[in-house]
């Protein structure tokens, strides 16, 4: 009877701990394991029903970010870095895998991608469980949470739509046969119809429940617990039989105990220790030490009102050593309580992540432990931290970096660096070791002296931008590279002096400025065509080096190595210096060449158009007679004759054109303005 008993309280508490489960949220799945599924639908419940934020809290309908994946069936590892637990990972710039129940990872903040492009994060407490599109937030990395399974291959039914999973990922935009029947799946991966019940993988664990999978019929597993009607069959009988063998067991331990009873000492000891007790009670009690209270100076949600700023000095102060790479907002959040704990557990302090009076001593010391790590050439951001682009967000805000924020340690950043390191006597090493980083984000750091200005051995955007200006004004042939090479000096000293600045190897903020106005002066062999150039000139030079058969490529209008050579070429036929550049006096000798040239193709088409007009006339004449006073044209109907008269008056005319501009041609071949007719011919024939 006792092993029946047992057995059947056991299950009756098996039975209130599932209830409380279910009733309490922990059983929010159906299924016997966690999925991302299970998971997605649990985070949208969250927010169907309105859960509350609460800093650090794991419970149903109160939670912080982790506790919302937490209280799924405490799956996702370490709470305080779910990321570093997970199987599997990327970063969301890259794109976002279509599945299920991701975890989604931003400095000091977590949350679920429930698919279709839709996350659940727990934010604040000022907005609870947030719904939203997952890329109206910066999310950073997403990551398979430890603990969750994810579908491979099947249908998967998600609130109430069904998905078809494939290699790992849900399709999108496409359509599948499938078992005989054809399914359309759109951009966010839900089919336009359901398949049979029969082919989900997992159920919807939603609570809406709109077309049930087959998988909640193994709920019913349960019923093997029935199995207590089997017990009867052990017999009670061998149970009373280890009831007697405790019974003598206590029976020896009063043995001992007469033992003592002989001494009579103990009664006068009792009677003296009372008497110290009531003698320790008289005297007057010396006070405890009390245990000194820690002041709290700011802890989690706590805003600067106006006029104070104490946050902000605790966020500005975290941001200098290298906790915190946010600006100062003045608001306590969750990202202050982690800087916070982090900046504790290194200085060996009591980790509670509020700013109390100790923590704030702490941080105001010189030598408080600082979180910077050595950055150099190659590091890049790991996910877990984002030094590189924290340092390159200075960099840029000091005016030494001007290119894109990466979060990869490369040539540009090494050179913003050490600029950095040279105008603040620091060892110029391109290393950003923790000392030059404590000064590069100690506030009172002053803007770069040289802001705009490019110097000998900069690389970088601006250095890109200088080429560029230089090559419109023809100082340069083009963009030689990202460096400030001796290459590319000369050009930048020609740009100086015709400015009428001293040449230097750097260029200015105020020689920039000029560069790119409107004012910059054009280099002095700005009309001697040469290799690189590029502009309507050049396309006009290809054009009448074609007129003369000396090129033959396209009209780019771009200097390139063949039209180079035709005008060596050009200059070499006409005992010219043959240098490749076509200066004034090379470029007057091709164009005369080239009116000659069309004066003869001109002629030529005087000729044509003479023989084309002979020919119409004999065409007309082809006629017989037939009968006295009648005409019969016998090659040609009536609308062939008005189609030859068309184009006999136009041929006319087209020809009287011609001869009156060849004559104004030749009258004004030694006018400084002419007429080029090269193209014009070519257009019409």
């Amino acid at each position: 009877m006792a092993k029946i008993m047992r057995k059947v309280i056991a299950g009756a508490l098996s039975a209130s701990i599932a209830t409380t489960m279910i009733l309490s949220g922990a059983m929010t799945a159906k299924a016997e394991s966690s999925t991302g599924v299970g998971l997605s639908a649990h985070a949208l419940k969250a927010y169907r029903e309105g859960w509350s934020y609460v800093w650090g809290g794991t419970s149903y309908g109160a939670v912080d970010c982790s506790g919302l994946i937490w209280t799924y069936n405490g799956v996702g590892g370490n709470r305080v870095d779910l990321l570093s637990c997970s199987p599997d990972w990327g970063y969301v710039s890259n794109g976002i895998p279509n599945i299920h129940g991701l975890g989604l990872h931003t400095p000091g903040h977590v949350g679920v991608y429930i698919g279709s492009g839709m996350a659940v994060d727990a934010r604040d407490e000022y907005s609870g469980v947030v719904y939203h599109n997952v890329y109206s937030r910066t999310w950073v990395e997403w990551f398979k949470i430890s603990g969750v399974s994810y579908p491979w291959n099947g249908w998967v039914l998600f609130d109430g739509d069904s998905f078809y999973y494939e290699n790992g990922q849900y399709i999108t935009d496409t359509t599948r046969t499938l078992d005989g029947i054809t399914y359309s799946f759109n951009s966010a991966g839900v089919s336009n119809m359901a398949p049979p019940s029969s082919a989900y993988q997992a159920t919807d664990y939603s609570y809406s429940m709109a077309t049930p999978a087959p998988q909640p019929e193994p709920e019913p597993e349960p019923e093997p617990e029935p199995e207590p009607i089997p017990e009867p069959e052990p017999e009670p009988e061998p149970e009373p039989e280890p009831e007697p063998i405790p019974e003598p067991e206590p029976e020896p331990e009063p043995e001992p105990e007469p033992e003592p009873e002989p001494e009579p000492e103990p009664v006068v000891q009792e009677s003296s220790q009372e008497e110290e007790k009531k003698a320790e009670e008289s005297k007057p009690e010396e006070p405890e030490t009390p245990v000194k209270e820690v002041k709290t100076i700011a802890s989690y949600g706590d805003e600067d009102e106006e006029g104070k700023d104490t946050v902000k000095k605790i966020q500005t102060r975290l941001y200098e050593l290298g906790y915190l790479g946010d600006d100062a907002s003045g608001y306590f959040g969750a990202a202050t309580v982690d800087a916070i704990m982090l900046f504790q557990d290194k200085n060996k302090l009591e980790v509670t992540g509020i700013a109390d009076e100790v923590t704030v001593a702490k941080l105001n010391e010189d030598k408080a432990v600082t979180n910077f790590i050595t950055l150099e050439l190659d590091s890049y951001d790991d996910g877990e931290n984002l030094q590189v682009t924290y340092l390159q967000t200075r960099l840029t805000d000091l005016k030494y970096y001007y290119d894109d924020i990466t979060g990869f340690y490369g040539g540009l950043t090494e050179n913003a660096v050490k600029k950095f390191q040279k105008n603040n006597s620091l060892k110029v090493t391109g290393i950003a070791d923790a000392e030059t980083q404590k000064v590069l984000f100690d506030n009172d750091t002053v803007t770069n002296p040289d802001e705009g200005s490019v110097a000998l051995g900069d690389s970088g955007a601006m250095v890109v931008e200088m080429q560029k200006k230089l090559a419109s004004l023809r100082y340069l042939p083009g963009v030689v590279g990202e460096e400030f090479t001796k290459a590319i000096l000369g050009a930048v000293n020609l740009f100086q002096t015709t400015a009428g600045f001293e040449p230097d190897e750097k260029m200015t903020a105020e020689q920039i400025a000029l560069l790119n106005s409107e004012d910059a002066p054009k280099s002095p062999d700005y009309d001697n065509l040469q290799l690189g150039y590029q502009g309507d000139d050049v396309k006009q030079l290809q054009s009448k080096l074609a007129m003369i058969k000396y090129y033959d490529g396209k009209l780019s209008g771009e200097f390139t190595e063949d039209v180079e050579a035709a005008v060596t070429k050009f200059q070499q036929d006409n005992n010219i210096e043959a240098n490749g550049v076509a200066d004034a006096a090379t470029q007057e000798l091709i164009k005369n060449q080239a009116q000659l040239e069309s004066a003869k193709v001109g002629e030529e088409l005087v000729i044509k158009t003479t023989t084309v007009s002979d020919n119409a006339l004999a065409k007309l004449a082809e006629t017989k007679v037939q009968a006295p006073g009648e005409i019969v044209i016998t090659n040609q109907s009536e609308s062939d004759m008005v189609r030859t008269f068309v184009i006999l008056g136009s041929v006319v005319l087209f020809t009287i054109f011609l001869a009156v501009v060849f004559m104004v041609e030749l009258k004004k071949r030694k006018a400084n303005t002419t007429v080029d007719i090269s193209s014009s011919y070519k257009r019409k024939f």
